[in-house]
């Protein structure tokens, strides 16, 4: 067999080896346990009037109430760092005209979350209005100045950088309904865009790093795609399928 020859039967014979442990290397998987409640911290929320929570651009909590009585959403998120955080609060106010209560009121806003993790709101989060009115407090011909709303707002990639930083607005000022003061919500400020009254719809953004708290805290986000770990009941639960598959 010339040299030439010895080349070709070599490749055909490798190069289909090399492709199967190619293909088995690309199959193989890992195993991850299942989280558990205790991996999950506690989110609450309390919004004037409303808000709409995501999570790395999926939606995690939307306020139960739309108007009143204000309530406090308190849910249980698994976190995942970095963990980009957008909101959509509003204030109940008329689109054409920003008022309230039949449009013969002028009404507030405020926006408060606080997460298990020490995640909270600050002044160093991102806000824009998009609703602003009455324009000029005029309730005698009330107007409102509105601005699309982007259809990616709550995207991780969304870019937010032009955005003027939340303003943060005291206790007194937002003046928050019993159910908040039954809530953790230590350390977190209330915040809005710069008009707690005449802005009316507020998109907030902020991008965690790291867990506030310093706790090193496993990501389950691929756990869909993994084996989760055997335990005692899935063994047993899979001696059992086998002895069914047996009969």
């Amino acid at each position: 067999m010339n040299p030439r020859s010895s080349i070709l039967l070599l490749m055909l014979v490798t190069f289909p080896l090399a492709t199967a442990i190619g293909q088995q290397s690309r199959n193989k998987t890992t195993s991850i346990r299942k989280p558990r409640m205790e991996d999950t911290i506690k989110a609450n929320i309390y919004a004037d009037n409303t808000f709409e929570l995501y999570i790395n651009g999926e939606i995690t909590a939307v306020d139960s109430i739309k108007f009143i009585p204000h309530n406090v959403i308190s849910v249980d998120v698994l976190p995942k760092y970095p963990m980009t955080i957008a909101v959509l609060a509003r204030d109940n106010a008329d689109p054409k005209t920003g008022m309230e209560y039949a449009n013969t009121n002028i009404g507030d806003g405020g926006f408060i979350l606080k997460f298990g993790d020490g995640t909270v709101t600050n002044g160093q989060w991102k806000a824009k209005s998009f609703s602003h009115g009455p324009l000029g407090r005029d309730t005698t011909n009330p107007k409102v100045k509105t601005e699309p709303i982007p259809e990616n707002w709550f995207a991780i990639d969304f870019d937010d950088s032009k955005w003027k930083n939340a303003k943060e607005f005291s206790q007194d000022e937002v003046g928050p309904k019993e159910p908040f003061f039954k809530h953790d919500f230590g350390g977190a400020k209330f915040i809005w865009a710069d008009d707690l009254t005449l802005d009316n719809t507020v998109i907030f953004r902020n991008r965690v790093e790291r867990s506030p708290d310093g706790k090193v805290r496993l990501d389950f986000s691929n756990v869909n795609n993994v084996i989760p770990e055997k335990t005692g009941r899935n063994r047993r639960k899979g001696g059992n399928s086998r002895k069914r598959q047996g009969k």
